[in-house]
């Protein structure tokens, strides 16, 4: 299993203000899609996983440091890798790096286990244990890598 998970995008026209630069946020919806893909490289779907079973993951936190702009055309990477997991949240740390290397962004997002429609949070071990145990399987980062 993979412990982080890069992404490859192309900054689009539509990701950035009138002056071609990325608008912030841009780098939020990156980390969304960052986070989809780590979890689908390590076997876990949102949709059949999580959603049909009954379960949303919402956003509790979002964080991020920008370092350096982006513009649009512009080549990015986005790695994303699990920092914390609990049976009722996890966290995810990101960073946007250019098409050098350099860092663009950096940031963290929590989450919680909510039932579909209450909203009311769960128990991920107790209502999918199934689940939660390919979870508890995913390799974690230590913060101070962040």
């Amino acid at each position: 299993m993979p412990e982080r998970v890069t992404t490859a995008l192309e900054v689009r026209w539509g990701e950035c203000d009138p002056a071609g630069i990325v608008y912030h946020p841009s780098f939020i919806d990156w980390f969304s899609i960052a986070r989809m893909h780590f979890l689908s490289a390590n076997g876990i779907r949102y949709m059949t996983d999580f959603h049909d079973a009954g379960i949303t993951v919402v956003v509790t936190d979002v964080s991020c440091h920008y370092a350096r702009a982006l513009r649009a055309e512009d080549q990015i990477e986005v790695s994303a890798r699990l920092l914390e997991l609990s049976r009722a949240r996890l966290c995810f740390a990101y960073e946007v790096l250019t098409a050098d290397g350099e860092l663009s962004a950096a940031g963290q997002t929590k989450h919680a286990f909510v039932a579909n429609g209450s909203m009311r949070p769960v128990n991920l071990a107790r209502v999918a244990p199934q689940l939660w145990n390919r979870l508890a399987q995913l390799p974690t980062s230590a913060v101070a890598d962040a």
